[in-house]
Order: structure tokens, then sequence, then C-alpha cells
């Protein structure tokens, strides 16, 4: 009977990789007692590991000519779909039964140390160890107080060496002093009309976070990749994206790009220029990047864009919002995710955006932690404030959702020609 649950998850997990993704942490080789089973396991594994995604193809190939593993992995490929309960089930009874296998072997290595009069040192090595294997990150809620405790002070000293900025840095100095830093968990949602810059922000942020080494993901419904890496070298190198495209350049603008390029392709991004829609695509890839690369940030451009299915488009766009928020809770990452405005901003006597203007709004305030929204009131041909100064050049992010930071603007210059913002003045806290 064992032997077949082992058979039927792995063969799931070979036939759908996402369900592996999405039970990651609790996956172990001591779940798999057949000869077998475990060398297909670490094969699977290993090519997970590379980043790749996992196939028939891929796992033949890692395990190499090994004539009875390779037909049995080919048997695995024609067990039965589990339906999800079923899955669950099937991988919980493994689960449970690797962690009884750990603690024996753990128990027997620690009678055995006690038998050879090794130090105590040794010993309270191994129960430690034990210990440490309880308080996996898959079970939150086995944590012990020191755990958290330790956490609290990591914590700290991380902020102590980063200047007071506990999150992830935008690379503004006056949105990492209003936000400290993207926090991990939170849902930021950066909401704007069409053509007011919110791709180009929330870019700028999530390349100034993998220039300070935090591995990134992006989403991206509307822009290829090959675009979005084009804006990141304009980004590093200051010449125009246009330029770029139609390669009208000196020599000298040539040396700063392949600078550039040269720099960015050692940086922690992954740019995902999503092929499918579907929403349960989206958190199975997200899984799958945070596990196999570590991953901090994601963005998601853009939230309207993201299909599920049943009920109206208010109710679906809410449900991906709430997606959103979970998956940032569960993987300790930050997620932003932009979202249009309603087309009727610009028609009204006063153009700046509220929270209400979000397209399809329903839950998504609700489930978001931050709500910043963009607005160039040059745009909408207003160039000068209500004070009479000018207001060119300048870009105000309205925060009028901040759960832990309060609401209140922060200005940033825009720079038309290079689609770029950057630091302005001062912030204003309401």
């Amino acid at each position: 009977m064992f032997y077949e649950i082992e058979n039927m998850i792995l063969g799931n997990i070979v036939q759908d990789p996402k369900k592996y993704f999405e039970h990651a942490q609790m996956f172990n080789p001591l779940m798999f007692e057949d000869v077998n089973n475990l060398f297909i396991y670490n094969a699977f594994v290993k090519i997970v590991k590379k980043g790749n995604e996992p196939d028939l193809i891929s796992i033949n190939k890692t395990i190499g000519q090994k004539k009875s593993i390779n037909t049995h992995l080919v048997n695995l490929c024609s067990v039965p779909i589990m339906m999800p309960k079923e899955f669950q089930a099937g991988l919980q009874e493994l689960y449970e039964t690797s962690q009884r296998k750990m603690v024996h072997n753990t128990i027997i290595d620690i009678n055995n140390s006690l038998q050879n009069h090794d130090s105590i040192d040794k010993v309270k090595t191994l129960v430690d160890t034990l210990q440490s294997k309880f308080n996996s990150p898959n079970d939150d809620k086995a944590k012990t107080l020191v755990t958290q405790l330790v956490e609290f002070t990591e914590d700290l000293h991380t902020k102590i060496n980063t200047d007071g900025i506990s999150g992830i840095t935008t690379g503004f100095k006056s949105l990492d002093d209003f936000t400290n830093g993207w926090q991990k968990t939170d849902l930021i949602i950066i909401g704007g009309a069409s053509s007011m810059g919110k791709t180009s922000f929330a870019v700028t942020t999530a390349f100034n976070a993998a220039k300070a080494k935090k591995p990134i993901a992006i989403f991206s419904y509307e822009m290829s990749s090959i675009q979005l890496l084009q804006r990141m070298v304009s980004l590093d190198s200051g010449i125009h994206s246009h330029w770029i495209r139609k390669g009208a350049l000196d020599e000298k603008e040539i040396k700063k790009i392949n600078t550039s390029v040269s720099k960015i392709e050692k940086m922690p991004i992954i740019i995902d220029d999503c092929n499918q829609t579907s929403l349960s695509y989206l958190l199975s890839k997200i899984k799958q990047y945070v596990i196999t690369n570590k991953v901090q940030l994601i963005l998601v451009d853009y939230l309207q864009l993201v299909s599920t299915t049943g009920g109206s488009r208010e109710q679906e766009v809410s449900k991906v919002a709430r997606a959103l928020k979970n998956i940032a809770k569960e993987l300790n990452v930050a997620v932003i995710a932009l979202s249009q405005l309603n087309r009727g901003v610009g028609m009204r006597n006063n153009s700046k955006p509220t929270m209400a203007d979000l397209r399809e709004s329903g839950e998504i305030e609700q489930a978001a932690d931050i709500v910043a929204l963009i607005y160039r009131p040059e745009y909408y041909g207003l160039y000068e404030d209500e004070q009479g100064n000018p207001t060119n050049g300048l870009a105000k992010i309205i925060f009028a959702k901040g759960r832990n930071i309060g609401v209140g603007e922060i200005n940033l210059k825009f720079i038309a020609d290079l689609t770029k913002f950057e630091d302005y003045g001062p912030s204003e806290r309401l």
C-alpha cells in the first residue's frame, strides 16, 4: 500500500510539476523507500534547483542509462491524476511517515553518541538539529518563541546595517523614507491612468532592488522580455529606449550599453512575459521562482489582465488581489501589482486620482497593504499647483492607503525623454 502511495504522488508531480511547487516544502527524500522512486525524485529536484522545468525527457536525461529506473519512470507517467484533496491526503501520509523516520534515525544517532561517550556538545548538536527540523518554514505554528526572538534580532540587525530601512529598497530616498522600503508579506497596488508611467515606476523600483542584490521576478502581460530589458538598459545607461530600439547610436553610447548589458545579466532578475493569463499559472510560477531562485520581490503588470473563472469581472479581479496577498504572506515576499484606473479620471475638474478610481476596485483596496497612485499634473495640462509652483516634471506618488505607514504623498521627478523617475523633494505625510 505504501509503495502505491509513493508511486501515485511521484507520478503526479512528474506529470504535473505544478503540484510539486505548490507543496515543495513538504517533500523530502525520506518519503521514498523504493530505490527507483528515490532515484527519480532526486533527478527531479536536481532539475528544479537548476531553475528548469522537469519533464519526462529532462528527468530521463538526468537519470542516464539505467534501464530499470527508465522503465519505472515511463510507468509513473501513466498513473492516474489525483484530485487535489486526494493528492494532499497522500502527500500528508508520506510527509508524516518521513518525519517519524527522521526522529527515529536521530534518536538512534543520539543513543550511539551517548554509548560512545561522545562530548555533550555533539549530543546537544544532534538534539538541536532535530528541533530545527521541526521548526521548518512549512509549519509556522511549530515555531518556538526562541525562534521568533532570533528572527526579530536578525531583523533588527538588518535595519541597523541598512540605514534603518527594514524592507526592500526602492532606490528612491524619499520613497524609502516614507515606506521603510517594500515590506515582505505586503501586497502593494500601484495605480495610474494610461501613459502615466506606472510600469516605468514599478520596473524602476524592482530594478533598483535587483541592483541591491535582491532577487526579483517580473510577470509582464503587455510587454515582452526584450522590451523590459531594453527599458532596464535605458535606465542604467541613461540612453532613451527609443534610440536603443532604432540602433541609432554612436560608439560612446554603444560602449555604455554594452557595460549596462554586462551588469544586468549578472543581476538576480527573472522576466516572465506570460504566455498564460490564468491565476493558477501565475501562482504556480511565483512559488517556483521563490523556491528555486530565492525571489524576494514580485511584480505583476497588470492586475486586470490576470484571468480566473466565475463571477463578474469585478469579482474576478478581487479574487486575484486576495490570492496575491495570500501568496505574499505564505512565501514571505513583497508583491507589487499594477492596476488601471477608470477612464473618467481625466474628465473631472480635479484629475487627482483616489482609491475609488481603481478599475474594478471591489476588494482590491481591502486586500492591499499599500495603494499608491501616480499623478502627473502636466499630463492634464496643469503647469502650476494651487500655490502657483511649477509642476514641470513633477510626479506625485499618492499613498491612498498604507496599512503600516499611513497615508500621504511623495514627490518624484519624471523625465519624459527617458521615461524615468528620480528623487525630487521631501515627502508629505498626512
